[in-house]
């Protein structure tokens, strides 16, 4: 039997759907709907579900006063969210204004650090402010789906309890996928589900058991897992790589020039198992210098689109852990068969440069080459050798070599300097990691001089292939880094203002010059990392653009293709060059390399990052434990309401030293001598005391302080 239209009763929803879109409508709050629709009580109980239900699916949202509307297309924006270590949610929206947007504490429930969202603002920025509230509408992509954190038994469920400090909502556990089983209190991965309008948490399947808490190597899993890192190689790259031949034939030397009688050395780090690169350097009677860099042909071993070549795209870069090396490589081709490893024939390709007696390049070649290098340095015995050190940590045949590059790399570094390159010295810590995975020193590096030999040769080489490429108007990667924005500078400003060192950088110039009023005072390290906090990164692009650090342009990274796939690409490219051939890879196919190995970098920075700083803490864990809490000599390098913050000079580890534990307040900058008194390693937390009696402490803090963590 078919319904009358008369018999036909419009739903609450469709009614209210309809006053909604009226022209008339005006934003109301709750009541204030029902009386406009004259809905008697128990519908309005079904009004309220119903609103709800829309502002769930984005349809509707809350103003001031709880006044509902509808969405205005102008006040929703997309961006990335990001949770800081107590859970305050700030999404970061795209555009140039760099608007930000609260999300309060509620809605992070169900949503993770990175998550690609939309978000409806409900309020409007105050003048010159760039910060707003709003609320998150939907998730757009979940490029992190895997969280690492510890398994734990509810009353009649599992959950998983995070272990990074900005995820502080726990994973409720729905499966467990075949072959792993749970063991309450151990670590695990868990992969979430999608986002869904409505949903009260996070939910997931628990996908690996990765140890126990304090298993070595845990952290580094974790950091892999969150981040999504691939630390195992498909069956087919590995296979394709274990089939490439160690051994070189005349086919392979074909067309390369032969420099295996030359006096080429590697210098790296002492524990490095990849060379990729090698020089040689010989002074000239006029004065001048003629330099050879000569670089893994990976190319000639990795063809596009072989199985290794996918995987190494999909990679972008190596990462290097505290512990471990993650390799865009298989290890096949990453330790033997493209390493220049010494007294081994390898195929590369070189950038030949002659410079005139200023350090001027007068004449640049690059092609394809063999070499045999004769020895393999690090860049502490050379560094120590440069110092007037023993002359056993060198071998004879390269010392003079050693001192004609050293001079030549002083002189490449004045000349980038008074051109305007940031003079940046920023130092760096290394973990030494035992047998068993644990961290038993942090040591800062001191090789300088050393580090800047090599530095200054690969940028030469660098700049060379660059202007090839630009030459050669082809589609290329090149390494742009922009300029601050207005914003940025303005920042900056702010943040140098309390280190009281003269007139806020507006500039290139006028920011070299407060670094160069800071070199080699206790200042230089906290002045070069707050301004380093408040510039562009540096990223791959298709624009052949300016490097503001370096002041170059162009500029290209060409001299690592075991660890960066751009580089890798670089050398294909300049090989269709030198044949006179068509270009390996589109302006398109280009770009996409380019964002996407810059995402991969900057992944590849923060798991780095993240190891360096679990392992220090490890460190510091340790040394309490065994009752070892200095003194050690620090700098305060900031303030926060509730104490200064320091960073030990020998390790770089920071920490703080709480208010109520400070006699008087030194300011930033300042030496003191502080002493060790709590380790949190689940926050990456270190707190310090001013050393030596009196320490100006409350009755009875310090012990609560170490009981904190035991």
């Amino acid at each position: 039997m078919t319904a009358r239209m008369s018999d036909w009763i419009p739903s609450l929803e469709s009614v209210f759907k309809r006053f909604l879109e009226s022209p008339s409508y005006r934003p109301m709050k709750r009541r204030e709907l029902a009386a406009a629709l004259g809905l008697p009580a128990p519908q309005r109980r079904k009004l309220r579900e119903l609103l709800r239900r829309m502002r769930e699916r984005g349809e509707l949202v809350v103003l001031r006063n709880n006044r509902w509307a509808r969405p205005d297309p102008a006040r929703r924006r997309t961006g990335t969210l990001h949770v800081d270590g107590r859970g305050r949610a700030m999404v970061v929206c795209d555009g140039a204004d760099g608007l930000m947007v609260r999300v309060e504490a509620a809605e992070v429930q169900a949503l993770v650090h990175g998550d690609r969202v939309a978000v409806e603002l409900t309020g409007r920025p105050a003048a010159g402010r760039d910060r707003v509230n709003g609320r998150v509408v939907a998730v757009l992509d979940r490029p992190r789906p895997r969280l690492p954190g510890l398994l734990r038994r509810g009353h009649g469920y599992w959950y998983v309890i995070p272990t990074h400090r900005r995820h502080p909502s726990n994973v409720r556990i729905r499966a467990f996928v075949p072959g792993v089983d749970p063991v309450e209190g151990h670590i695990v991965s868990a992969r979430l589900d999608p986002w869904a309008p409505g949903q009260p948490g996070l939910m997931g399947i628990v996908e690996e058991d990765l140890g126990r808490p304090r298993d070595p190597g845990i952290e580094s899993r974790q950091i892999l897992r969150r981040l999504g890192l691939a630390d195992e190689f498909p069956p087919a790259a590995l296979t394709e790589a274990r089939r490439i031949s160690r051994r070189l034939t005349p086919a392979d030397l074909d067309g390369r020039r032969d420099y295996r009688d030359q006096n080429c050395f590697t210098i790296d780090p002492p524990d490095a198992r990849d060379f990729d690169d090698a020089v040689a350097i010989s002074r000239l009677s006029d004065g001048g210098w003629e330099v050879w860099v000569h670089i893994a042909d990976v190319a000639h071993y990795v063809p596009t689109d072989s199985a290794v070549d996918l995987e190494a795209r999909e990679r972008g870069t190596s990462v290097y852990l505290a512990d471990r090396a993650v390799t865009m490589l298989p290890p096949d081709l990453t330790v033997e068969v493209c390493s220049l490893c010494p007294g081994e024939d390898r195929l590369c390709h070189t950038v030949h440069v002659v410079l005139d007696s200023s350090g001027r390049p007068i004449q640049e070649e690059t092609h394809p080459s063999c070499i045999r290098s004769r020895a393999r340095l690090d860049y502490e015995s050379v560094q120590a050798w440069l110092d007037g050190g023993d002359p056993a940590t060198v071998p004879d045949g390269v010392r003079n070599d050693l001192l004609a590059m050293a001079d030549l790399a002083a002189l490449l570094r004045r000349r980038r300097l008074a051109c305007g390159a940031l003079a940046f010295t920023l130092p760096e810590a290394r973990c030494e990691i035992d047998d068993t995975g644990r961290t038993v020193a942090v040591r800062r590096r001191a090789a300088d001089r050393a580090y800047s030999l090599i530095e200054e040769l690969m940028l030469l080489a660098n700049r060379a292939v660059a202007r090839r490429l630009a030459r050669a108007r082809v589609p290329a990667i090149y390494r742009i880094h922009e300029e601050p924005d207005e914003r940025q500078w303005e920042n900056m400003a702010a943040a140098l203002a309390e280190l009281r060192l003269g007139p806020p950088p507006t500039d290139r110039a006028s920011l070299n010059a407060l670094l160069e009023r800071v070199a080699g005072t206790d200042l230089e390290h906290v002045a070069a990392m707050t301004v380093l906090r408040h510039l562009k990164r540096a990223e791959y692009s298709t624009r052949c653009g300016d490097h503001f650090g370096l002041a170059f342009r162009p500029y290209t990274h060409f001299t690592s293709p075991i660890r960066r796939y751009p580089d890798l690409t670089v050398h294909r490219i300049l090989v269709a060059i030198e044949r006179g051939g068509l270009p390996p890879v589109s302006h398109l196919e280009a770009d996409r390399i380019a964002r996407h190995s810059s995402e991969m970098e900057r992944l590849a920075d923060e798991a780095e990052w993240e190891s360096l700083d679990a392992a220090r803490v490890a460190f510091y864990r340790a040394l309490l434990d065994r009752g070892e809490t200095g003194p050690w000599p620090a700098i305060a390098v900031g303030r926060t309401p509730r104490g200064v913050l320091v960073e030990v000079m020998e390790t770089l580890q920071r920490g703080m030293v709480p208010s109520d534990l400070l006699r008087h307040d030194p300011s930033i900058g300042s030496r003191l001598d502080v002493r060790l008194v709590a380790v949190e390693p689940h926050r990456r937390q270190v707190t310090f005391a001013p050393a030596g009696p009196p320490f100006g402490l409350r009755h009875g803090r310090d012990r609560r302080l170490g009981q904190r963590i035991r």
